[in-house]
């Protein structure tokens, strides 16, 4: 299946997103993305000095906006409403791989 067939869900209330959209509903122009900027030059300082707490701090992250959204992301959206035992296993998954990354040893 190819990835533009994917319905990724859409928690802005303005609708499903379509990537080969190229309206301005879908894509605003010009809005710089922060978060990932920074989000990327950590993991990039993370496996240059080999910081294993960055991936903790990532993992977090990404687990409590899952938890409150009801939407976790591996290879694919899983939503608890549809698949609550697999986006249970992936939340608390990304919870104990955190918790190995700030307590390595």
């Amino acid at each position: 299946m190819a990835l533009k067939n994917i319905k990724w869900p859409d928690s802005s209330g303005r609708g499903d997103f379509d990537p080969s959209s190229s309206t301005s509903a879908n894509r605003p122009a010009g809005k710089t993305k922060w978060r990932t900027i920074v989000g990327l030059l950590l993991m990039y300082a993370a496996v240059g000095l080999n910081w294993k707490w960055i991936w903790g701090i990532l993992c977090l992250y990404w687990v409590i906006p899952g938890i409150a959204m009801g939407v976790t992301y591996f290879i694919e959206p899983i939503e608890r409403k549809e698949n609550p035992v697999l986006f249970w296993i992936i939340s608390i998954t990304w919870v104990a791989f955190s918790v190995v990354m700030f307590f390595p040893d």
